[in-house]
């Protein structure tokens, strides 16, 4: 693998609300400062802003000189053992919103403005860094799909692509947010499961309720005063009330459709239908819990647990491997291992993860390995994903950086294509 991806790390990353010229006082928030220094927090660490607010200039290094309170210090613009010291003129400033490193270690690939208090490096080192995208500088900017458990199980139709409508017992497929990639568990040759790609969520998912009018016994025929076709074939369906010999909350399967006014329901899927105890009238509802595909399912399965992810913008934490990262999700803040894949971002599969790489023509490809000066794109014959042992030989090989891309041989006598990698 090689050298591995270097990682920005920092102390705490807060926000500044105010500052105060009186005393050169900061104040901030967004962490835990009920018992100082809970976020670790302490005097004479370094911190540098985001953006200028009340006197802190942008990408400077300031001096926490001592902490007030639970949520203010005053500041030093120089190391608390260099005399004389010098403090800043802040300007009063209210209601503020700007993010604030401290003790940042390992961020200055690239810095944000050369030479603005950070060591000294040239802007356009040809390397980048792994991190919290919140920390300040430029860290790789990666799309994940964590995977989560899902609750209850799911059953697809009895034959392949005959139909996008998928059925749960136990679950809330409501929750599903819209382009949510699902996968489910299948036996395998070896005793276990593998979670195999089953689709991605429509915006149609949730409770399909059908109000129940009567019951027949010849025929076994479920009469409805709602519509029974928006009901699925061999999908589970579960009862409000007892009727007819039908038990409250048992999982039950749709056997036939006869018309919008008439189903019958088997007790396995793909079983006989129910024999239902007698002819009466009904109060009750037949409820599916269900969620449509953007395409049809294609595989087969019947009380399978299952995952689902949802893509997000994300940050790597560590390098795990060539192709696997420790990353975590910025909107859901979960954090977990994730492959690289060749896929685009809405077509991420649970944990699964896309990394941006832009050549000098703007055209784009997605990085198949990177480290922290070198990497490798995925090529056409790469292949969606690559996990494990596998090491595709005919990935393009590339020097990384957060600067302006180069065709190879074109930029320092390098050999490989430079390419600019997404960050934040």
């Amino acid at each position: 693998m090689g050298r591995p991806l270097k990682i920005a790390k920092a102390q705490a990353v807060l926000t500044i609300t105010d500052t105060a010229a009186t005393g050169s006082i900061v104040t901030v928030s967004g962490g835990n400062l009920t018992t100082t220094p809970t976020v670790g927090i302490t005097k004479g660490m370094s911190f540098v802003a985001a953006t200028t607010v009340g006197g802190i200039t942008a990408n400077t290094i300031y001096y926490v000189n001592s902490i007030l309170s639970n949520t203010t210090f005053d500041v030093s613009e120089t190391q608390l053992s260099v005399q004389p010291q010098v403090i800043p003129t802040l300007t009063d400033e209210t209601g503020q919103s700007v993010s604030v490193s401290f003790n940042v270690v390992d961020a200055y690939f690239n810095n944000p403005t050369a030479g603005a208090g950070f060591p000294a490096t040239n802007a356009n080192t040809y390397s980048v860094v792994g991190g919290n995208t919140a920390i300040i500088g430029n860290q790789v900017l990666a799309q994940v799909a964590i995977g989560i458990n899902g609750t209850g199980t799911l059953y697809t139709p009895i034959a392949v692509n005959t139909s996008n409508v998928v059925a749960g017992v136990g679950t809330d497929l409501a929750n599903l947010t819209t382009g949510a990639a699902i996968q489910v568990a299948v036996a395998n040759i070896n005793g276990s499961t593998d979670f195999v790609n089953l689709g991605f969520a429509s915006a149609t998912k949730g409770n399909v309720t059908v109000a129940v009018a009567n019951t027949t016994v010849t025929g076994n025929v479920i009469g409805t005063s709602g519509n029974a076709q928006t009901l699925a074939l061999n999908m589970p369906i579960k009862f409000d009330a007892n009727f007819g010999g039908l038990t409250i909350n048992t999982t039950y399967f749709v056997k036939t459709i006869a018309n919008a006014a008439a189903f019958t329901v088997s007790t396995d899927q793909g079983g006989a239908s129910v024999q239902l105890t007698a002819n009466a009238s009904v109060t009750g509802n037949a409820i599916m819990n269900r969620v449509v595909l953007t395409a049809n399912a294609n595989v087969i399965v019947g009380n399978a647990a299952f995952i689902f992810a949802n893509d997000e913008a994300g940050f790597i934490v560590r390098q795990k491997g060539k192709q696997k990262y420790l990353v975590t999700g910025s909107t859901s803040g979960l954090t977990a291992q994730c492959f690289t894949a060749n896929l685009a971002n809405t077509a991420l599969t649970p944990n699964t993860m896309r990394i941006l790489a832009t050549y000098a023509n703007s055209a784009t490809q997605t990085v198949q390995s990177l480290s922290d000066h070198t990497g490798e794109l995925f090529t056409a014959t790469s292949g969606p994903i690559a996990t494990g042992n596998i090491v595709f030989q005919n990935a393009a090989p590339i020097f990384a950086t957060f600067n302006t891309a180069a065709v190879a041989n074109a930029d320092n006598g390098q050999p490989y294509e430079l390419v600019t990698i997404a960050s934040a």
